[in-house]
């Protein structure tokens, strides 16, 4: 048998990305670039996240993806390539810390670089005399990252490293035919000329192992997630001091981070099941144990890009209580975001139990009722959102808001 295969996987990011490179020159996590200054996607993350995949079944996982024990080796079926930058792109930095209680935690602060999202990267995947089973192994890879249940770097269940598959082209030879060896000996993967006469791969719709819930949010009022400004205005405007944070290559589209929806998430889910059943959802990391335990987590959250809001910029000042008179210094000026409109999406693993669900739905009913805020300035107004469109697996659920029964909200129809 010779056969060789080819996939051209072309990715657009559908939220930021942060591949570290283990340097800290401009933030806690820069992000990882080539020779030529350009952000790219490691082929070793790339096939660390395709064989996690396999994680239940370590037979198969060895088989395809390789092995080390002992003696004993074996090389791995399928060859990676880097994932090269294919458009524009814009890096910023993100800035994250741990709260308690709205309060951050001492210690916990931490920024990172990260490519926003729109970014197109491009990747190849090889096979050299393998079987036509092996295809199949690598479809249902694909389907999962499309479906955004593959995320590639850091804080990929909070939001970061969700792409989908702009165009995916699979090229195959069989070099016992003179006619395909000439070809393939002709063929470049790296050159576009060499798959425009490729068609495109489709993919079968597959099982993913998640539940997908969809909400559609409104906003009713103003929106707080802060991003501080250094800018100095060159005409004599004001600048505010902070604003909500937004895309950085499109300053009208406000965002909500996927950990800011985890956050708000997690912390009211504790108050209905308590920390030790949230540990099981939402994974945790014990830094300061004996043995470093780790649990990852079992519910992915999507970064939500906020449409026909309106941007306004206020100046405030902060009014002494007893006296009623305005406090020195505390003036400040911030631009925030009213009556958007948004889509977060959550991905949660279909062995959640009745319990998980029931407390989960209630979360999701404390976002819709207005209990449950999001972001800065939440005793004052900000953060609150109202559901107004529910979809589990993409079937519309949303009648069930109105019943107030979280047991029945996230059922799944089979």
């Amino acid at each position: 048998m010779k056969r060789h295969v080819y996939y051209r996987i072309e990715m657009k990011l559908a939220s930021p990305l942060s591949v570290g490179s283990g340097k800290n020159e401009s933030t806690d996590h820069d992000v990882i670039r080539g020779k030529d200054g350009k952000p790219y996607i490691p082929a070793s993350s790339i096939a660390g996240v395709f064989r996690h995949t396999l994680e239940n079944d370590k037979s198969l996982q060895n088989d395809i993806f390789g092995m080390i024990a002992g003696n004993k080796s074996q090389n791995s079926k399928i060859i990676f390539y880097d994932g090269l930058l294919a458009s524009e792109c814009v890096t910023s930095e993100r800035d994250s810390v741990k709260l308690e209680g709205k309060v951050g935690v001492d210690g916990a602060k931490f920024d990172m670089q990260v490519v926003e999202t729109g970014a197109t990267f491009v990747s190849f995947l090889e096979l050299a005399d393998q079987p036509e089973t092996i295809d199949k192994q690598i479809d249902q890879m694909l389907y999962k990252l499309q479906a955004g249940v593959l995320r590639f770097g850091s804080k990929t269940s909070r939001g970061y490293g969700a792409v989908k598959i702009s165009e995916l082209k699979k090229a195959v030879f069989d070099l016992e035919q003179s006619s395909q060896l000439d070809s393939w000996l002709d063929f470049v993967p790296y050159e576009d000329a060499s798959w425009y006469n490729i068609n495109t791969h489709m993919l079968e719709e597959d099982y993913t192992g998640f539940i997908k819930i969809s909400l559609k949010l409104k906003q009713k009022g103003a929106l707080s997630i802060r991003e501080y400004s250094t800018d100095v205005s060159t005409n004599g405007d004001t600048l505010p001091d902070h604003k909500h944070i937004s895309l950085h290559d499109d300053a009208e589209t406000g965002i909500v981070p996927g950990t800011s929806w985890a956050g708000a998430f997690r912390a009211r889910y504790q108050e209905f099941a308590g920390q030790e059943e949230t540990d099981a959802l939402f994974g945790f990391v014990k830094e300061k144990s004996e043995n470093g335990l780790t649990q990852k987590s079992r519910i992915f959250f999507s970064e939500s890009q906020i449409e026909r809001g309106v941007w306004k910029t206020i100046t405030r000042n902060s009014i002494d209580r007893f006296t009623a008179a305005t406090k020195d210094t505390a003036l400040y000026t911030e631009r925030t975001l009213y009556n958007g409109e948004t889509v977060l999406d959550i991905m949660v693993a279909e062995d959640i139990s009745d319990r998980e669900k029931a407390f989960l739905g209630a979360v999701i009913l404390d976002l819709s009722h207005g209990f449950l805020s999001v972001g800065g300035l939440t005793s004052v107004g900000r953060g609150i959102f109202e559901v107004i469109g529910l979809t589990v697996n993409g079937i519309d659920c949303y009648d069930r808001l109105n019943s107030n029964a979280p047991a029945k909200l996230l059922e799944v129809n089979q």
